[in-house]
């Protein structure tokens, strides 16, 4: 069997167990597994393929059928540039997550004019799950300290790993969002909370309902139970004029806009779209 043959076959188990993107993954599969990139595969598509080489490419491939997600399979996850540990203590994170990332950045480097500027900031990453958002804003910004917090105590091994490898110290804490940190106060607090629906549960991919947290997805029966409590106790932990930016679900911008809206505690509600063009990310400043 030849590199190219094997890989076509991962790609055709894949397309039958109906994982999402069969091609993609066979490929990704095979450089995981040798080390190799895509022009090395182009270079090696015609190379025959040793027993051993092709038993462990297909255990790989018996992995993935059971709709086991790539990025537990190899264990990393790229976000920002940066690469992450990820497993099912964490939620794998996603690229909408960084449009909340870089409008946060924008914020702390003074890009954002309706943001007061400062020479330090320090960020509060809630509900951190692996850590990608206050890691991934510790590499991108230098005027910021960051402090991170989790209720779960697994999660936040696997940030703490993510932060060293990444080369950045933040804080951690661990508890029931802001019981974590007491009566602290920051500049910013960024946060991608549980938003599915519980209803809705059912109907996600298996790699996502069988393999991800469950804590970190379930947002109560209307998606915004952690966002009520999240922006309630907000003003309580922010400084001076402080932001509140939360991702969101690509329908909920006007609820969870609604809900900083009847603290009174905040200015004009701002509204980020991702590059699909659905709402993505919300933020507000304090008033005081």
């Amino acid at each position: 069997m030849l590199v190219r043959e094997m890989i076509k076959t991962g790609e055709s188990r894949l397309l039958k167990a109906h994982c999402m993107d069969p091609w993609l993954d066979a490929e990704l599969l095979y450089y995981y597994l040798t080390g190799t990139d895509r022009v090395g595969l182009f270079l090696q598509a015609k190379q025959p393929v040793d027993e051993d080489l092709q038993k462990a490419y297909f255990d790989l491939i018996s992995q993935r059928e059971k709709r086991i997600p790539l990025q537990h399979i190899t264990g990393t996850q790229e976000f920002m540039g940066l690469t992450f540990q990820v497993n099912p203590d964490v939620l794998i994170p996603r690229q909408d997550t960084e449009i909340l990332v870089e409008e946060a950045a924008r914020m702390i480097r003074g890009d954002n004019p309706s943001v007061r500027q400062r020479r330090t900031w320090k960020v509060l990453d809630l509900c951190c799950g692996s850590g990608a958002i206050g890691i991934s804003l510790a590499r991108v910004c230098e005027n910021l300290k960051v402090s991170a917090s989790d209720y779960s105590a697994k999660a936040l091994e696997t940030a703490k790993i993510n932060a060293e490898k990444n080369h950045v110290k933040p804080r951690f804490y661990q508890g029931d969002l802001y019981a974590a940190v007491g009566k602290r106060r920051y500049d910013m607090i960024a946060s991608n909370p549980p938003y599915i629906r519980s209803h809705m549960i059912p109907i996600l991919q298996d790699e996502v309902k069988l393999h991800e947290p469950m804590m970190a997805l379930d947002g109560g029966e209307d998606g915004l139970d952690f966002y009520r409590r999240i922006i309630k106790e907000a003003p309580e932990h922010l400084r001076s004029r402080g932001v509140l930016i939360l991702e969101i679900g690509h329908d909920q911008a006007e609820d969870v806009s609604g809900l900083i809206r009847q603290t009174g505690a905040f200015t004009k509600v701002h509204i980020v779209k991702d590059l699909a063009g659905h709402d993505r990310v919300v933020y507000a400043s304090a008033l005081y």
